[in-house]
C-alpha cells in the first residue's frame, strides 16, 4: 500500500511539473481563427490557429514575453490523412504581427538585441484532429532589461493604463514540397487579436 501511495505521489508531481513548464504565467489567449481550407477540396486540408502570450518564466527574465502559435487540423469529413505546414523564422518569416495600444493606434516595433542565433526552418506534421503549439518569439530573450514588457519587439510601457492587443497573419510558403509526401497546407490564417492587460504602475 505504501509503495502504491509513493508511486501515485510521484506521478502527480511529474504531471504538475509538466504543466508548470508550459501553462504558468499565462497573460492572454486569443480566439481561434476561422478554419481555412488549404487544398483543392474545400472540405479537406482545413487548418485554424490562435495566439497565446505568457510572461517569461526564467529567473533571469528581461521583461520578455513568450508568444506561442497553436495550429489545429480541423477534420471535416472524408479526408483523415496527416497534413504538413512549413514554418520559417527570420526576415523570411511568414508570420506577421501587429500590436495596437489602448487607443487602437499601431505600435511600432523596436530593435532589442537578443541572445543566440536565428532558428532554422522546420516542418510541422499534423495528424487528423491534432493540435500543435509552436513558440514564435526569440527563445532566449533580450540582452537588456527594458522599462516595460517586450512582446515580439513591441514595447508595452509599465505605466500603460489601457489594454493592448496583438494580432497576426500566417501565410506559409508554397514552394516547399513535403518530404513525407503529405499534403502541404497552403493558405492564410488571420489570427484574432489577443487582449494584453495593462500592468499596474
Amino acid at each position: 500500500m505504501a509503495m502504491k501511495t509513493i508511486a501515485l505521489f510521484l506521478r502527480l508531481a511529474c504531471l504538475q511539473c509538466g504543466f508548470g513548464q508550459t501553462d504558468t504565467n499565462l497573460i492572454a489567449v486569443g480566439d481561434w481563427s476561422e478554419a481555412v481550407s488549404g487544398g483543392p477540396d474545400p472540405a479537406a486540408q482545413v487548418l485554424r490557429g490562435r495566439l497565446l502570450v505568457y510572461d517569461e518564466r526564467s529567473p533571469s527574465a528581461a521583461n520578455h514575453a513568450r508568444v506561442y502559435l497553436e495550429l489545429q487540423h480541423v477534420f471535416a469529413f472524408g479526408w483523415d490523412n496527416p497534413m504538413e505546414v512549413y514554418f520559417e523564422f527570420g526576415d523570411r518569416n511568414d508570420l506577421h504581427f501587429e500590436m495596437r495600444d489602448g487607443s487602437g493606434q499601431p505600435v511600432r516595433p523596436e530593435r532589442h538585441p537578443v541572445r543566440g542565433s536565428l532558428r532554422n526552418p522546420f516542418w510541422v506534421t499534423l495528424p487528423c484532429e491534432s493540435t500543435v503549439r509552436l513558440r514564435v518569439d526569440d527563445l532566449l530573450g533580450t540582452l537588456e532589461k527594458p522599462d516595460g514588457l517586450v512582446i515580439l519587439g513591441f514595447l508595452m510601457p509599465p505605466n500603460a493604463t489601457n489594454d493592448f492587443s496583438l494580432s497576426a497573419t500566417f501565410t506559409p510558403p508554397k514552394n516547399h514540397p513535403s518530404p513525407l509526401h503529405y499534403h502541404v497546407w497552403q493558405g492564410t490564417l488571420k489570427l484574432p487579436k489577443v487582449k494584453i492587460p495593462a500592468k499596474k504602475p
